[in-house]
């Protein structure tokens, strides 16, 4: 593992992890909060908090759930912005202000859930598994090796991130799932992962040696740079229209709305270049963005020859970014030619 990348548990992301798993949300989203059998902290999870699930904390989460945007990464990067006491600065500092309409019920449920780690004794139940933790961290550590993933950021973006922390937050009560954030203002680059659930008897952190899965890492990583570019320049970047089929497979796939899609498929063709970067082969990760989410795969190519070109240049990628976009209804416009 690289010096560079701190693995943690985070005491803000397990609480998170409690919250959703006694809420509406479990419901709403089963396969990123699935119980995995043979893994017994979760076990132990549900046997400590059950008898808080009425709790006034996770009431207001439910009508989070219910009334806001409030899935996938939404619940984590929203407690990294929190402090260890819970302390919240302004909905403003939050990256999804917006998405959640500045809603107060954000705000109640800061302040409610102070008292649900009172009466549940979370911190309490959060020591006594430290040495869990940090046999999972261990673990993971030893499951992967990373060392090329800030050099090749380095280069692709012209900063050294002196000034920036990469972290790996264990999020030991998700499954399916990877986040990073919206924010590159702090001094905190974050890569949240989940647990692996390719059966309920998958109690392990992947073992990722190929290029193509050690890019999930870069791809989390890359959102705290992509995202906020995106928001500032959005009004430069041209409009497109994405084919039905492809479409549909997004929305599937939880992805809608042209901002989010830009992120994506910009992030998606840096894991291309990563993986060309050190000569392994990328068609299976095309395919499998084209064909199982809807990312087209000309249209990745196109970008991921655009991002080489800017790799291997002067330039400040910022002043680049509007022109890299840019490739994508490109792309779409001449495909639609092609018809």
């Amino acid at each position: 593992m690289a010096k560079e990348i701190k693995v943690k548990v985070d005491k803000r992301i397990e609480l998170m992890g409690v919250c959703l798993r006694l809420s509406y949300y479990k419901d709403k989203l089963p396969f990123l909060v699935t119980k995995l059998e043979n893994y017994h902290y979760h076990e132990e999870v549900e046997k400590w908090f059950a008898p808080f699930k009425e709790h006034k904390a996770i009431r207001t989460l439910d009508e989070i759930t219910r009334t806001l945007n409030f899935g996938y990464d939404a619940p984590f990067v929203l407690m990294t912005q929190v402090d260890d006491d819970l302390s919240f600065h302004g909905q403003d500092k939050y990256p999804f202000a917006t998405r959640l309409n500045k809603s107060p019920l954000v705000l109640k449920f800061l302040d409610e859930l102070k008292d649900f780690v009172k009466v549940s004794k979370f911190d309490k139940f959060f020591d006594s598994h430290k040495e869990f933790y940090n046999s999972e961290v261990d673990s993971f550590n030893k499951s992967l090796q990373l060392d090329d993933v800030i050099p090749f950021m380095k280069k692709l973006f012209h900063k050294e991130f002196d000034d920036k922390e990469f972290i790996i937050i264990l999020a030991l009560l998700s499954t399916d799932g990877g986040f990073g954030l919206n924010d590159f203002s702090g001094k905190e680059i974050y890569c949240i992962e989940s647990k692996n659930r390719e059966n309920e008897n998958a109690v392990n952190w992947g073992v990722y040696h190929s290029a193509g899965a050690r890019s999930h890492y870069l791809h989390e990583f890359c959102h705290s740079i992509i995202n906020p570019l995106t928001d500032k320049y959005i009004k430069q970047i041209e409009n497109f229209e994405i084919p039905n089929a492809e479409k549909e497979r997004l929305a599937r796939n939880a992805y809608a709305g042209n901002v989010p899609i830009i992120n994506e498929f910009i992030i998606r063709a840096i894991q291309v270049c990563y993986i060309k970067d050190v000569n392994e082969d990328y068609s299976q990760f095309l395919s499998f963005n084209e064909e199982r989410i809807g990312y087209n795969k000309k249209v990745l190519l196109n970008l991921a020859e655009k991002l080489e070109e800017v790799k291997n240049s002067n330039s400040n990628f910022e002043d680049r970014f509007v022109e890299i976009a840019n490739v994508i209804p490109k792309t779409y416009a001449s495909l639609q030619k092609e018809k």
